[in-house]
């Protein structure tokens, strides 16, 4: 027994040691391969270690979200399909939402139609003027301003919005994001075989005049000065009347006077009435249509017309110029700096369906994605859009490759252009685009103020019968105007 007390004492100590010497190895191992720590980094290292251990107590784990949102824009599902790969693994992890993007075709009126009747529209999707007041209407929108924490968005845009187009009954339901503008475009390679350089550009319409005459005569019969397709209607306001509204403060119907004021365009009439008399217009000019006219222009055979934003597409794609083009500002009345904003028409993107209200937070930061700034000046780089905001065009990284586009972007101020209460009056005879277009297929010279006057007066006597009220819907917002502010 005392033998057994003996062993067990000495394997007891024969244990201890070992432990001893195994620690004092592995202590003089770390002495050798790490620099002692001072004082401040121990404190340093425990600090963020109990900080670590905080955040991760507070923080609550994110709740995951689809916000569904529909489109019919094919041509920037690329682009689009990128950015919102990026937000999703990127911001939206953080904020707890995943954007579901689905394009439709040409069936979408009706797709969203039906599904808006059904209670199954998504949370955000393309908005249409065709049917936003009925939208509206049905209670199958949520205004902006519901959401909460809207009023930064609501105030970048508030001086671009319209009523009838994008407030409806006091309420904003959708915003601006693109916009057709426009100019006048001119054939260098003629202006140089004429004499003219480009310190012969016109400013008016009148030097238009006279510098199509000169085009006219030099060419001998192989080119003439202008080009114009009244029998296609709306060339007339694409090419010509909608652009001039930086020289009136309005096209065709005066937002303050709350009257239709066509013959404000006279000047622009009446010359281009003088130049087919002159014979400084393209010979069959009066049964081209659009296209017709931009061939003969990308030909080389017209020296000036007028153009939309949409025609840099065609010069480079449809019609690929043989010349060397290039877009001017639009000639004014006067020859004085233009007293109004440069004149766009806008295209909305997104409105909000009721599915928003079960997380309005997250469906904001969603639209609020969808018109940023920084992603409309990739759309523009990639020339698939002129942004609303000018700030967004100063944004790009880069000028869009394709010719002339960022010369139909080149503006700091814009007038949105806002519905006219035109669909509202009914009347008999010409309307004013073929009353122009009646007068532009006459050779002769026409009194163009008789035959606008009369316009006008048709016009405003038909207005006259409309409910004031509704006529009312029709007035700019607060804030809203078309004058310059520089």
């Amino acid at each position: 027994m005392k033998n057994t007390k003996k062993f067990m004492a000495l394997l007891l100590s024969a244990v201890l040691i070992a432990g001893s010497l195994a620690a004092c190895s592995k202590s003089e191992d770390k002495k050798d391969d790490t620099t002692p720590k001072t004082n401040t980094e121990t404190n340093t290292e425990t600090n963020n270690d109990d900080k670590a251990s905080d955040d991760t107590a507070d923080k609550e784990p994110v709740e995951m979200e689809t916000i569904k949102v529909w489109s019919d824009n094919a041509h920037e599902k690329e682009v689009r399909d990128r950015q919102i790969a990026e937000f999703n693994e990127g911001v939206g992890k953080e904020l707890g939402i995943n954007i579901e993007y689905t394009v439709y075709g040409s069936n979408f009126t009706d797709t969203i139609k039906i599904a808006a009747q059904a209670g199954e529209a998504p949370d955000l999707f393309r908005s249409d003027s065709k049917w936003m007041q009925d939208f509206v209407d049905s209670d199958y929108l949520v205004a902006i301003e519901d959401l909460p924490g809207s009023e930064d968005i609501l105030s970048r845009y508030s001086n671009l919005v319209a009523n009838q187009a994008h407030v409806f009954n006091g309420k904003t339901y959708t915003l601006p994001y693109n916009l057709t503008t426009y100019g006048f475009v001119v054939n260098k390679d003629l202006f140089a075989a004429s004499g003219l350089s480009e310190a012969d550009y016109p400013k008016t319409w009148e030097e238009v005049r006279e510098v199509a005459k000169i085009i006219t005569e030099k060419s001998n019969g192989k080119a003439y000065g202008l080009g114009i397709a009244p029998s296609a209607l709306w060339t007339i306001t694409s090419f010509y009347t909608m652009g001039a509204g930086q020289n009136i403060g309005h096209y065709g119907y005066d937002y303050a006077k709350q009257q239709f004021a066509y013959s404000d365009y006279n000047p622009l009439i009446s010359a281009i009435d003088n130049m087919v008399a002159d014979g400084s217009v393209i010979p069959g000019f009066e049964t081209m249509d659009a296209d017709m006219v931009r061939a003969q222009f990308s030909a080389g055979t017209i020296g000036m017309m007028g153009a939309a934003s949409f025609d840099a597409a065609v010069y480079n794609n449809q019609f690929p110029a043989q010349i060397d083009w290039e877009v001017i500002d639009i000639p004014t009345f006067d020859g004085q700096p233009a007293k109004y904003k440069t004149f766009g028409n806008p295209t909305n993107l997104l409105c909000v369906g009721k599915k928003a209200l079960e997380h309005p937070e997250k469906v904001l930061k969603v639209l609020e994605f969808f018109y940023a700034d920084e992603n409309a000046a990739e759309m523009y780089e990639q020339g698939l859009y002129i942004p609303v905001r000018s700030e967004a065009v100063a944004l790009a990284k880069s000028e869009p490759t394709m010719k002339n586009f960022a010369a139909f972007a080149s503006f700091d101020e814009i007038f949105t252009m806002a519905p006219v209460p035109d669909t509202l009056i009914q009347f008999e005879g010409a309307t004013y685009r073929e009353a122009i277009a009646n007068m532009w297929t006459d050779p002769k010279v026409n009194d163009v103020e008789k035959t606008m006057a009369e316009i006008d007066a048709k016009y405003n006597a038909a207005l006259a019968e409309v409910d004031p009220a509704l006529v009312d819907l029709y007035k700019l917002p607060n804030g809203v105007t078309t004058e310059r502010s520089k």
